[in-house]
């Protein structure tokens, strides 16, 4: 879960906010629990070829194997696991990037586990003591080569440089 005070809203115009939505300049994580960072890619309906990348923060893994459920998966380029001091070697927050996401669930409940680019499988929460039957669910598989090597296919196509006063894309 995230936590955010009011001093620190940001006043954002009209034509730039989602109706509803508030931005916040600093949020807090009071529980000390793996958190995720997943980046989708979101396609502009209106311009042909133009998409931008929105990453969201989400507080749980059941919400992110909701959210992965609800999106066309070609579009997530990424998903990073943000692990608390107390699970990384370090003794301080560290990130995992994560490759696949499974769902298990039966009659004595559900989890989820991940599996990082090193092929680590983890849990971020409560296991339940499953009874057979368990349902797996592969929810998402990314490979990160192909996403990087894509990207820098398109950061190369876009990218643009000044010449003689004009911007100028390179070929």
């Amino acid at each position: 879960m995230f936590v955010s005070h009011q001093q620190y809203e940001i006043a954002v115009p009209p034509n730039l906010a989602q109706p509803g939505s508030q931005h916040w300049r600093m949020v807090e994580l009071p529980l000390h629990a793996p958190w995720f960072l997943l980046s989708v890619e979101v396609v502009d309906p209106d311009v042909a070829g133009h998409s931008m990348m929105r990453t969201l923060c989400i507080a749980w893994e059941h919400d992110l194997a909701e959210i992965l459920r609800s999106l066309d998966t070609a579009r997530v380029k990424g998903i990073v696991c943000m692990m608390p001091a107390w699970q990384s070697p370090t003794g301080q927050w560290s990130s995992r990037d994560i490759c696949e996401v499974w769902h298990f669930r039966s009659a004595s409940g559900q989890h989820v586990t991940l599996r990082d680019l090193a092929g680590n499988s983890f849990d971020c929460g409560l296991i339940p003591e499953h009874v057979e039957p368990v349902k797996l669910e592969l929810l998402l598989r990314v490979f990160p080569r192909q996403v990087a090597e894509q990207s820098q296919k398109q950061a190369k196509a876009r990218r643009s440089h000044r010449v003689g006063g004009d911007v100028k894309a390179d070929a």
